[in-house]
């Protein structure tokens, strides 16, 4: 083996080990990197939007990235002040125990009285008021189990501030200059490898491009359009907050095995316990129908017309199942992760059919 060889042998040896060092040392920052990812494909299009009429992409990157934060503080702001002056409210009215269970429970027993035959209400009737008994105080039981996990999630954030800040500081920035020089950034990269090589990472990157727009841009924008939609419909319906409530559908929008549901069922249910019937079957038609059947069926098929398309299978795997592992951060590295899978998938499969 000449000098030659040896001495590039020892280089690649010498490069990869520092490559694992350098891993290893930025691993509690890995999943803050694959956020900005995430955020650069949320915000290329307001990115665009404004390069369009500055033509400079520091000012371009920055004014996204200020409107980003803007509209999240905005949200947690009026979430914070919802919260705290109900909170007051309740505390003041008893409004919870004033609640006519009784005479729900009531109108309900009749209605089923008309509708079942004797034998079967009878036996529904006492099934139903057996397990009403074993519930007990159904606001009491939920405040109970709730207040610990609140308390052991508030004192997890306070615990690890310092490093959940130093992480946003780090996505701010990755955010910033890969909106601005990631094109750049990845031609470089691609010009570094042989040429036999180029055409096949180009057309991975083309891939991975259109499966990243498609899981972050196409759904965060669904998310969006679905609370906005909640927001207008709640609004109309006389529904309180309802700006502050179509924030929190956008968010559980995100959520594959949550979803609108999660908002509009817990409303339906407290206006069916307040004895508004028809505002409860109201609630319930307005979000399956304009929650979920018109965003699945019309807004995300549209917005993911001309970017890849990904199974449904794919995209549920992708946001539920990393949360169980990794926890909340799961639904930022699992769609980043199963993307680039998927776009070595299809690549491989393009060049072997050439």
């Amino acid at each position: 083996m000449d000098v030659s060889r040896r001495f590039d042998l020892a280089a690649g040896f010498f490069i990869l080990l520092v490559l694992f060092v350098t891993i290893y040392l930025t691993k509690d920052f890995l999943a803050t990197i694959l956020l900005s990812v995430v955020l650069v494909f949320l915000l290329k299009p307001l990115y665009a939007v404004f390069y369009r009429f500055t033509k400079h992409g520091q000012v371009s990157s920055l004014f996204s990235l200020l409107i980003m934060f803007f509209l999240i503080l905005i949200v947690l702001v009026s979430l914070t002040t919802v919260l705290l002056v109900e909170i007051s409210n309740l505390e003041r009215s008893g409004v919870l125990s004033d609640i006519q269970y009784a005479t729900v429970i009531g109108d309900f027993q009749l209605w089923l009285q008309h509708l079942l035959p004797n034998w079967l209400y009878y036996y529904v009737s006492d099934f139903t008021n057996k397990y009403i008994v074993e519930i007990g105080d159904i606001p009491s039981t939920m405040a109970a189990w709730l207040l610990p996990v609140v308390e052991n999630a508030l004192a997890g954030i306070a615990t690890n501030l310092p490093v959940i800040f130093a992480q946003m500081i780090v996505a701010i920035f990755f955010t910033y200059y890969i909106l601005i020089d990631g094109k750049i950034f990845v031609s470089q990269a691609v010009e570094l490898l042989p040429k036999t090589k180029r055409s096949l990472v180009r057309y991975f990157f083309d891939e991975l491009n259109d499966i990243y727009t498609t899981l972050f841009t196409v759904y965060f924008t669904t998310s969006m359009l679905s609370g906005i939609l909640a927001a207008v419909g709640f609004s109309i319906l006389g529904v309180p907050y309802p700006f502050v409530m179509g924030a929190i559908t956008a968010v559980f929008t995100l959520i594959p095995l949550l979803g609108p549901p999660f908002v509009f069922v817990p409303m339906s249910i407290y206006y069916l316990l307040m004895g508004n019937l028809m505002m409860s079957a109201i609630l319930l038609v307005f979000g399956t129908v304009a929650l979920m059947i018109i965003p699945e069926n019309v807004i995300r098929p549209h917005l993911a017309m001309k970017n890849a398309r990904i199974h449904p299978i794919i995209t549920v795997l992708a946001y539920t199942a990393p949360i169980f592992v990794v926890g909340v951060i799961g639904v930022v590295v699992g769609p980043t992760l199963y993307g680039f899978l998927l776009a070595a998938y299809r690549s491989v499969l393009h060049y072997r059919e050439l």
